[in-house]
């Protein structure tokens, strides 16, 4: 396949400022953005694409170039706005000039947004039509879309107000439409930035924060794909953060001609999949629930085969005995009894899946929410079986004790 104008546009930009896409690799445009595509055989342990710290978008670039259009003065305020706020706003500004010829040099990006997918491609729960919005209704997915929403419009407020008193102009083109775009562009394409770092890691930290490496994005994920990141820095250099050194992805695994070569985002269940990257995986072995007892701070992630519940069990068992060090067949069996409610409960708030012929619903979405249901439903089954059997075990351990204990039919 030819590559695109706008994949041919992003591979001129990022070699010439000393970013790096292997050269077997071609740039394949579809409605949903790039995909890399093996032009040719490529082995293992191959460095795939590199970027340079010098076109990461993140605080102090977006900082630095929010300053430097709105005067030095503003320093101080824009050090109060959140790393979304920042890195967003920055993005914005490249789409409020009417003419690309117009954009000042600080906005050095638009070669890396054009190639990005468009608007209407983008499938995020954000972008849910009403009525595909309301089919999740009952699942976490729902309030949070809701919650994330509502403060991603404060931020825009916020950002719009502040914008405003610097140039009417562009506030007025700095719109609630541009301000999602790029907020999603965020979520489903960042990294964290304990990448930018000599020893880089995915794993994130209290003071780390999404930043997004033009080109490195292009991989899309595979689940337990192998590969590794390495950073390079200039001989000599001693710099932690180096606009010189460069961040690559190295695949472990042979490409076969034709394959698509791909990237792994870690081990992520289907919901953290759905709401912030828009797509889902079928069968999703790192699904998991979320359960919370009412009062409790504490929030426990059930996966499948009831992996994780210990915790909640021992919650719950502390919670009805009337002493937490002496816990008997009594305890367990209100524990198990009570548990088994609140599997239950979650079970019916959980929504039937639409119909294949309903039209308010895109087939990509429909898919999604069939993927999240399985998952669910998978671990709540594996819960009612766990409890059945702690109840099981409570009334074997009176059985023990010379008690036979008699339960109504309710």
């Amino acid at each position: 396949m030819e590559p695109s104008s706008a994949a041919a546009e992003l591979r001129r930009w990022l070699t010439t400022y000393g970013g790096f896409i292997h050269p077997s690799v071609s740039l394949s445009q579809d409605k949903f953005g790039l995909s890399a595509i093996a032009q040719d055989a490529i082995d293992a342990d191959t460095t795939i694409v590199s970027c340079p710290f010098s076109l990461a978008i993140d605080v102090e670039c977006s900082l630095r170039a929010l300053t430097a259009l709105f005067g030095e003065s503003t320093l101080v305020d824009l050090q109060s706005w959140s790393e979304r706020q920042l890195i967003c706003t920055y993005l914005c500004l490249h789409w409020i000039f009417p003419d690309s010829s117009q954009i000042p040099d600080v906005l050095r990006h638009l070669p890396y947004l054009k190639s990005l997918p468009p608007p209407d491609a983008l499938l995020t729960p954000l972008q849910f039509t009403p009525s595909e919005l309301e089919a999740f209704r009952g699942t976490n997915i729902y309030g949070a879309t809701r919650d994330r929403q509502e403060t991603w419009n404060v931020e825009w407020n916020t950002c719009r107000t502040f914008i405003h008193a610097v140039n009417s102009d562009w506030a007025e083109r700095y719109t609630w439409d541009k301000y999602l775009r790029a907020s999603t562009y965020l979520s489903t394409r960042a990294f964290p930035s304990t990448l930018l770092s000599r020893s880089p890691t995915l794993q994130t930290t209290s003071s780390s924060y999404p930043f997004m490496l033009p080109g490195v994005d292009i991989l899309n994920h595979s689940r337990g794909q192998p590969v590794s990141w390495c950073t390079s820095y200039p001989e000599g250099s001693t710099k932690e953060r180096d606009e010189s050194a460069t961040i690559s992805i190295i695949s472990h695994t042979t490409t076969p001609l034709g394959e698509e070569v791909f990237n792994n985002y870690g081990l992520k269940a289907n919901d953290e999949l759905i709401l912030g990257y828009g797509f889902s995986l079928p069968q999703n072995p790192d699904d998991k629930i979320t359960l919370q007892l009412g009062g409790s701070s504490n929030k426990w992630a059930i996966g499948r085969l009831a992996s994780g519940v210990e915790g909640l069990w021992n919650e719950v068992r502390r919670l009805v005995a009337e002493t937490p060090d002496e816990i008997g067949y009594e305890d367990d069996l209100e524990a198990a009894q009570l548990l088994l409610e609140m599997v239950q409960k979650k079970c019916d708030l959980l929504p039937d899946l639409p119909d294949e012929n309903d039209a308010s619903i895109r087939p990509a979405v429909r898919l999604m929410l069939k993927h999240y249901l399985e998952g669910q439903r998978d671990i709540l089954t594996s819960l009612k079986m766990h409890f059945e059997e702690r109840r099981e075990a409570a009334i074997a351990a009176a059985r023990d004790e010379g008690i036979e204990l008699v339960f109504d039919e309710e």
